[in-house]
């Protein structure tokens, strides 16, 4: 049974390391959400982002475990058991990485609980100073941003993860 209260965009970063290594937190974090232990939020703009970095070649060349099937069969897999925003009509403007952006974005749309990464620019927002983490903090004042040790110290046990 899915667990509602944990709703989560990971960034790519996070899927990368856990195709990597199953065993370390991002790894696990994968696991819990394949497992439907928390929801993963999805968006076309993530899952295109997704393949393209996976498929990378510098980075398949680097690491040869995420062969292009097995990458093409995780992204399924989570778009099974994910929760795929289509039409996202809010925006928020991260003027500090642009890319980034669509992650906030799908946060506020899908109501997340929690966004993982190890991206310090998005680690600091919910302690920053600047104008971006000001308005992060009134529009996304629920969301967590954890990378993925923080997440399982925090949620490891509920989850069984």
């Amino acid at each position: 049974m899915p667990s509602e209260s944990h709703r989560v965009v990971l960034d790519t970063n996070i899927l990368v390391r856990a195709l990597i290594n199953h065993r370390s937190d991002s790894g696990r974090l994968l696991h819990a959400c394949e497992r439907r232990r928390v929801i993963i939020l999805l968006s076309r703009a993530l899952l295109s982002e997704y393949r393209y970095v996976l498929n990378a070649p510098i980075l398949t060349a680097r690491y040869p475990e995420l062969k292009a099937n097995k990458v093409k069969t995780a992204i399924e897999r989570l778009m099974y058991v994910g929760d795929i925003l289509r039409d996202i009509h809010t925006r928020f403007d991260f003027p500090r990485d642009r890319k980034d952006e669509k992650l906030l974005t799908l946060a506020i749309a899908g109501r997340a609980t929690d966004l993982v990464t190890t991206d310090h620019d998005l680690l600091d927002l919910p302690h920053g100073k600047d104008d971006a983490a000001r308005r992060f903090r009134q529009r996304l004042a629920d969301i967590a941003i954890l990378s993925p040790d923080q997440f399982v110290r925090r949620h490891g046990q509920e989850l069984g993860i």
